[in-house]
């Protein structure tokens, strides 16, 4: 059978097992209240795409109806300035990411980053860090990173915020479940993990993350997703795509997160899709909207 029609079918099985009637619930209630659902990573390595200016590319996501955005963490009058913008265009800010050097053990974050914390007291962030430096999964690692992450958990806890680290292809939480080690040797209440799609089926394609997620449902803060291609080895066209592309059974892995009790928003990632954002955008939250019946 050819893998499209295969993955097809395995669709096709795995929504007659979700279905209300297979679960015995009612076969007329009314579809699951969609998550709020964000964007981030808009334009960004995409082919031959102009980056957009802050303000157009919150208008534009505030009127094909995503509830907020992910960016990169912005800092001093730049920080003051775009939380503006966000606010003006009524988008919420649910995900900014920063690097941390595990080699640089003396100032491994960027030195602003309290205070940025600070400003974004009140609002529905996650600070999402990636873990550089080392190796992926290099042991030299995992003192330094359960130093630093500590730390950031404090301050994070004093400004009501959530440190959760990204698993990235490359760095050393490369992996997620190695990433998810790390996150229970820091054991903080504020530090959890990123469930990162486009990365996971790239690094840790071959296991099956519904058991990955319900043994540590607690400790999964950020959500991505995306359309995807699951034997695919590129990014574009490939691991990262609009919701409706790819074989990746997207209503599956939101009815697990249901089934584990993840109640944060879902974040589309965006990096690299090529041609005009309102194009793919609007295909993708017409995808998502479906999902949820509307």
């Amino acid at each position: 059978m050819h893998k499209s029609k295969h993955y097809a079918a395995i669709a096709a099985v795995t929504a007659m097992m979700l279905a209300p009637a297979a679960r015995g619930a009612d076969p007329n209630a009314a579809p699951p209240a969609a998550p709020p659902f964000y964007a981030f990573c808009v334009v960004i390595g995409a082919p031959g795409v102009k980056p957009l200016p802050l303000a157009d590319e919150a208008k534009l996501l505030q009127q094909l109806g995503f509830d907020g955005a992910g960016y990169p963490l912005w800092h001093g009058s730049e920080l003051d300035k775009n939380l503006q913008v966000l606010d003006q265009a009524r988008l919420k800010l649910f995900l900014v990411h920063t690097r941390i050097d595990l080699k640089n053990t003396a100032q491994p974050y960027d030195p602003r980053l309290p205070e940025a914390m600070k400003k974004l007291k009140g609002r529905p962030t996650t600070v999402c860090v990636l873990l550089a430096g080392l190796r992926p999964g290099d042991p030299q690692g995992m003192g330094p990173a359960v130093k630093v992450l500590r730390q950031l958990g404090d301050l994070a806890a004093q400004s009501g915020l959530r440190i959760s680290v990204y698993h990235h292809v490359s760095d050393w939480t490369e992996s997620l479940p190695f990433t998810l080690e790390v996150v229970k040797k820091v054991d903080h209440p504020q530090v959890g993990a990123n469930f990162n799609l486009c990365h996971w089926l790239k690094v840790d394609r071959q296991r099956d993350y519904v058991p990955l997620l319900k043994a540590h449902a607690g400790k999964i803060f950020v959500v991505t997703l995306c359309g995807a291609q699951r034997d695919s080895e590129a990014w574009t066209n490939g691991l990262i795509q609009p919701l409706d592309r790819g074989d990746f059974d997207n209503p599956r892995l939101l009815a697990t997160l249901r089934e584990v009790g993840y109640e944060g928003p879902i974040g589309l990632m965006c990096y690299g899709v090529p041609g005009e954002p309102r194009e793919h955008l609007a295909r993708s939250i017409k995808t998502w909207k479906s999902w949820y019946g509307k």
